[in-house]
């Protein structure tokens, strides 16, 4: 397992700070993966990185869950304005590959830093107009 951070700056998006509730499961198969619950750092249209009581190896394909609220306000399609739903509650899933992993100073988990592979292009576009209204807070 890598456990080291690039060394250089790599990052192409701009990333925003966010404390939101992610749930990552790695993609093995239906019946042998397993949930974990994470906390996300920071949060960019290219990835994300999250904390974690369990590594994920460097290349794992894992599945998120990421509970950002009010990112499917600035979705555009039908499903996200219907009435009496709750868009707000509803998570941006992703499928993502672990770019690094390492353990937190305080030994208290780890820093996992992913990378979108694979999201609804709708959700994609919201997430970046989401991104993009945070910068100018």
């Amino acid at each position: 397992m890598s456990m080291d951070q690039p060394a250089g700056e790599q990052r192409q998006f701009h990333r925003i700070h966010e404390d939101v509730l992610i749930e990552a499961k790695k993609i093995e198969g239906p019946w042998t993966a397993s949930r974990q619950q994470g906390v996300g750092v920071n949060i960019s249209a290219g990835g994300i990185c999250f904390t974690s009581p369990a590594p994920f190896n460097h290349g794992d394909l894992i599945g998120l869950e990421i509970r950002l609220t009010g990112w499917r306000h600035h979705k555009q399609s039908y499903d996200a304005a219907r009435i009496g739903d709750h868009p707000e509650h509803a998570p941006l899933t992703a499928v993502s590959r672990v770019a690094w992993c390492r353990q937190r100073t305080d030994q208290e988990g780890y820093d996992i830093g992913v990378t979108f592979v694979d999201i609804y292009p709708d959700d994609y576009q919201a997430l970046q107009k989401y991104i993009s209204a945070s910068q100018t807070l």
